[in-house]
């Protein structure tokens, strides 16, 4: 597709998860500007500034801009993207391109006059308010640091670190936190690990049967009670109970 119908599409998505976020509740998505490689030896590769152009859409569908946290990876991760080779084989002026060893992690909260005590008075279990209160070690800056994750059945996995850390910072226990672009079911696993329930919707059949069979892992014999929509439900006869 083209890039704008791309941005069409995450338009839709943030649109979607709109009508069913609670009022004041937050869409957080981990996102970084694409390299496009060059066609040919002729031609320039090109960046595109993905974070920025996602922005203006969640602004415009009804959303307030609350933060920008930079995943930081380790100084060698970037070298993969060959960004930076050049000039540092020739330290020419004009040739400089940092490797990029960032993403964003960008935080919204549905529009609302209410402020964020409101969501912690009026939540309707006071217990779950206070047994999902942050230990000591949570991070104290917007700069994370993170081991990236890799897996060869997908391309594009986050780590389940990231994950845990943005569902327990925008969260409570037993919420149900939703992820539009399941892909192994990170973000259900997070959910798991950190007392929520989960909402995974993910179209390419190869990676929902990776979820249907990792998350019987996750969950060992409660993933029987797993409610599955257009595709079959999680087998668990070899689950040890």
């Amino acid at each position: 597709m083209t890039y704008e119908e791309y941005l069409l599409k995450i338009r839709k998505v943030i649109q979607s998860c709109h009508r069913v976020l609670g009022e004041g509740r937050f869409f957080v998505m981990n996102i970084s500007p694409v390299l496009v490689r060059r066609a040919n030896r002729n031609q320039s590769s090109q960046r595109i500034a993905v974070p920025f152009d996602a922005h203006r859409l969640f602004v415009e569908e009804g959303y307030d801009f609350i933060d920008d946290i930079i995943w930081e990876k380790p100084s060698g991760a970037g070298w993969a993207t060959g960004r930076g080779r050049r000039f540092a084989a020739d330290r020419n002026p004009l040739q400089y391109k940092p490797v990029p060893v960032t993403e964003y992690v960008l935080v919204y909260r549905k529009r609302t006059d209410k402020l964020i005590d409101w969501n912690i008075r009026a939540h309707p279990n006071q217990q779950l308010v206070k047994a999902s209160r942050i230990a000591d070690d949570y991070e104290r800056t917007n700069i994370w640091n993170i081991q990236p994750a890799h897996d060869d059945r997908h391309p594009a996995i986050f780590p389940v670190e990231l994950a845990e850390k943005v569902v327990g910072y925008y969260s409570f226990k037993e919420d149900v936190v939703m992820d539009p672009f399941a892909g192994m079911g990170t973000t259900g696993k997070a959910a798991v690990k950190t007392g929520r329930r989960f909402v995974l919707i993910e179209k390419e059949p190869r990676y929902v049967e990776i979820i249907c069979s990792e998350a019987k892992r996750w969950l060992g014999k409660d993933a029987s009670e797993v409610l599955t929509l257009n595709c079959p439900p999680i087998d668990t006869e070899d689950v040890l109970l």
